[in-house]
């Protein structure tokens, strides 16, 4: 198991393998969105899309995605980045609610 790196979650297996700041990136997005779920919990969907797909491909075409990570709040707001308040006024004006 072990060696197959079975016994890592998904998203960890293979991160060995990239760059040191790579892996800290990754890092930070997994905490934003791990943080970001925590604080709206039913209140937004959160989907992750790579953008190497077609489905990726797809919105970015759509979305105008030109940077990465990028959200996109109820089909009409972009928030480019780990930019937490940014995200925060897009949810607000789209009426979403943040759990306290």
């Amino acid at each position: 198991m072990a060696r197959a790196k079975m016994d890592k979650a998904p998203y960890e297996r293979g991160l060995d393998e990239y760059p040191p700041e790579w892996r800290e990136e990754f890092q930070r997005l997994s905490d934003f969105i791990l943080e970001l779920s925590a604080r709206y919990s039913n209140s937004v969907l959160i989907r992750i899309v790579d953008p190497r797909s077609l489905q990726g491909l797809f919105k970015a075409v759509r979305y105008g995605v030109h940077r990465y990570p990028t959200f996109i709040v109820g089909k009409r707001e972009k928030v480019v980045g780990l930019d937490a308040s940014g995200l925060e006024r897009a949810l607000q004006s789209q009426g979403v609610e943040m759990r306290v």
